[in-house]
Formats: C-alpha cells, structure tokens, sequence
C-alpha cells in the first residue's frame, strides 16, 4: 500500500514538472507587485487542485458523457499552448502584460493555460484518472487524491521559490525569457498534439477492417 502511494505521487509529480513550469509562471505574474504574485500563486494552486481533484472524482465521467477522448483533449491542449507561445516569441505576450496589467486578466491565464492545459494538462489528468480507477477504497479514490494533494503542494513551493528569485531578473532578461519560454510552449503543444492525434490515428486503424 505505502510502496503504491510513493509510486502514484512520484508518477504525477514527474508529469506536472513542478520546477519545469514554475518560470511560466513567474513570466506570467511578473507585471503584479509583490505580494499579489504571491495570492496568485495560491490562486494557481487552487486552481490545479480543483482540476485534477475534480478529475479524480469525475473525469472518466464526464470525458464519457461529452463523447471526448483523452487524445483529443490532449491535442485540444496542444493548440491551447502552441497559439501562446506563438504570442510570447512574437513578443506579444509582454507587451500585453505591460498594457494591461490587471489582476482579472492574469488570474484568468493562471486557469488557462498555467493550471490547464500546463500543469494540470492531459497527461496529469490521465494519470490521475488511471488511479482512480485502478486504486479506490470504496467510492473515494484516496490513491489519487493523496498524489493530488502531494502534487499541489509541491507545485505552490516551487512558485513560491521562483517568486523570491524572480525579483532578481531585470526587464531585458525577461523580455528573452519570455520568447525562449514561448519556444518551450511552442514545442509542448506539438508534442501534445502529435501525441493526441497518434492516438486517435492508432484507434482509426484498430478499428478500420
């Protein structure tokens, strides 16, 4: 039981890469002050907690009621995240932030695409859905909801930690980091999607007689 424990958290933490996605994060805070970098963050947690809670408890469902499969939620997330980055490399993305830096904006990029499809992406919703379904006591998934939690908080101090060191980088050296980090998004929303559309190819001929 223990041994399964530590394999669930350390499988979800591998997918939600909470030092790789950490300076995204902080590009995207970095027009706040201080201390409302520091409530986004929270909000940020709580939004991956909400989703990838809500996914242990309902995911396999409502992907089942709306007809959607994992792969096309995977390659839905790849465009999500390709179009971002596109922006952040053409630099538009900070000179969004400089215009209109307001905190309704941002919390709404911390939803999409900083909780979903980056962090809580279709990967991690995957593997918490797997298990869910492969270890529950009774009606409550508590494998899942354990690794969540372990997730979640591991996720909130590395963004806490980028925070602190963020203050450091100057505005020239963000504007860089703001296009090598779209490249990054770029290059994680190809892979979403070749991996999404393999998936559906691979069902299509499975299927085709």
């Amino acid at each position: 039981m223990r041994s399964d424990l530590v394999q669930s958290v350390v499988t979800l933490l591998a997918i939600m890469n909470p030092v790789g996605t950490a300076p995204i994060f902080q590009n995207m805070v970095s027009p706040l002050a201080r201390p409302r970098q520091r409530v986004a963050a929270l909000w940020a947690c709580v939004f991956i907690a909400a989703v990838l809670t809500g996914s242990a408890l309902f995911g396999k469902l409502a992907l089942d009621v709306f007809g959607i499969s994992i792969d096309a939620f995977r390659s839905a997330g790849g465009i999500v995240l390709g179009l971002m980055g596109l922006n952040m490399l053409q630099g538009k993305h900070s000179d969004e932030h400089e215009r209109l830096a307001d905190e309704e904006s941002i919390r709404e990029h911390l939803l999409v695409p900083f909780a979903m499809p980056i962090v809580a992406g279709p990967g991690s919703i995957t593997a918490v859905i797997v298990l869910a379904s492969t270890h529950r006591s009774g009606a409550v998934p508590w494998m899942a909801l354990w690794a969540v939690g372990v997730g979640t908080v591991a996720t909130g101090l590395c963004l806490f930690l980028v925070l602190e060191v963020g203050r450091f980088i100057t505005r020239d050296a963000q504007r860089i980091f703001t296009r090598f980090m779209g490249l990054i998004l770029v290059a994680m929303g190809m892979q979403f999607l070749l991996t999404g559309a393999g998936g559906v190819l691979g069902l299509v001929q499975t299927q085709t007689p």
